[in-house]
């Protein structure tokens, strides 16, 4: 009988984790039955916990209840700890998210006691963290931040990764919710050390997969962060919030930056081969050194950035240049129709063969620059250093249009 009460609370669980709920219900009922025949009191528990998950997950809540109890009734009965602190906690949890937050601490804070009385430093740590999001939604937000921090510490002895992570984000609201963005900054931070510390040592985790896993929302919590030399080959930064980041010398190869916003961000020798930033707010940024060959830059705006020595043999119509620094760039063959290079500084820069079509360069300084073979139709200049009269004749003789002459 025995036997068949274990098979049946076996053939139990692979349904439901099978989400035969149903099905997994009435086995373990009839499981309850046999163990109910045969005495064996510590069994019922187990089959009573059991029935209580199948009636939740089937969204009989006070069954539920009912089984959660009669499990927590039995399992003190024989004096079965783990059995109690498991009842306990299955009723906290469904407690809190039928809405009930006192009774899910009330429950919690027995079950926090009986794990400390086991040393279940795991069980305590989750127990922590339960009793924490139920202070949280009551706004006790100073016992959440309280049960949180020694969740945390467990998480860190125990070496569970995701309990670390989940405290580290949880501290991190928090704090935001009451208003210290320094502590929340401060939490961040450790978070962006375990995503770097992961990244280190996985090579089978993603990018994003992995951020996601540390709690960071890897469109909105990267700003500022020190993202050098890591290899984020295709990673969908679409609309992203990455200023003054750091990515210098990352391989961004095939990477979607569209419409990010990049502005002030370090990207200095980083390889953006194939890369997407078209619309992308690249206002200030650091790209001196980068690779950009074959990158899609429409619409980009690169106001005052730093372009020096960087390899822009790609598509880059319509983009703002204004006032950016392009000394010794490579721009042989570059596709720029309609961009604005008004001030920019294209001192020694190569631009053979390069389509400047409707490109403006008024105030644009042409020191030393290669103009051979560029397409330069309808291309307005003026008041530009570094060209002289005959450069000038050659290039209105192309389609250049100059401002500055009568």
């Amino acid at each position: 009988m025995s036997d068949d009460a274990d098979q049946l609370l076996k053939q139990g669980i692979e349904q439901y984790q099978l989400n035969q709920f149903e099905a997994a219900l009435q086995s373990w009922q009839q499981a309850l039955a046999l163990y109910h025949e045969s005495g064996n009191v510590r069994k019922q528990g187990a089959a009573l916990g059991n029935l209580g998950v199948a009636y939740q997950a089937l969204g009989q809540h006070d069954q539920a209840i009912a089984a959660y109890r009669q499990h927590l009734t039995v399992s003190r009965k024989i004096q079965d700890c783990k059995g109690e602190s498991n009842a306990l906690g299955n009723l906290g949890n469904l407690y809190h998210a039928l809405g009930d937050y006192e009774e899910a601490i009330h429950c919690h804070q027995q079950r926090l006691a009986i794990t400390q009385q086991l040393q279940d430093r795991q069980a305590e740590g989750h127990t922590l963290s339960s009793l924490a999001a139920s202070y949280y939604t009551l706004h006790c937000y100073d016992k959440a931040i309280s049960c949180y921090e020694v969740s945390l510490a467990i998480a860190r002895e125990i070496h569970d990764l995701f309990r670390q992570a989940q405290a580290l984000k949880q501290l991190r609201f928090a704090y935001l919710t009451l208003g210290d963005s320094h502590k929340a900054a401060e939490y961040k931070q450790q978070q962006l050390a375990m995503l770097l510390a992961l990244l280190a040592e996985t090579t089978t985790a993603g990018f994003i997969q992995s951020a996601t896993m540390i709690g960071l929302n890897p469109l909105l919590d990267l700003a500022g962060a020190n993202l050098s030399q890591m290899d984020l080959m295709r990673t969908d930064f679409r609309g992203a919030e990455l200023p003054t980041t750091n990515l210098q010398a990352s391989n961004l190869h095939l990477a979607d930056l569209k419409g990010a916003n990049l502005r002030s961000a370090n990207l200095s020798h980083a390889n953006l081969t194939l890369a997407d930033l078209s619309r992308a707010d690249l206002q200030t940024v650091d790209l001196s050194h980068a690779c950009l060959d074959n990158a899609n830059l429409r619409d980009a705006n690169l106001s005052h950035a730093n372009l020096s020595h960087a390899d822009l043999r790609t598509k880059m119509p319509r983009a703002n240049l204004q006032g950016a620094c392009l000394t010794h760039a490579n721009l042989n063959g570059a596709y720029l129709p309609a961009a604005n290079l008004n001030e920019a500084d294209l001192s020694q820069a190569d631009l053979t063969q390069a389509d400047l079509s409707e490109t403006t360069l008024i105030g644009c300084n042409l020191s030393g620059t290669i103009l051979k073979a560029a397409t330069v139709e309808n291309a307005h200049f003026g008041h530009n250093a570094g060209l002289s009269d005959a450069q000038k004749q050659d290039l209105i003789k192309r389609g250049a249009v100059f401002e500055d002459l009568g």
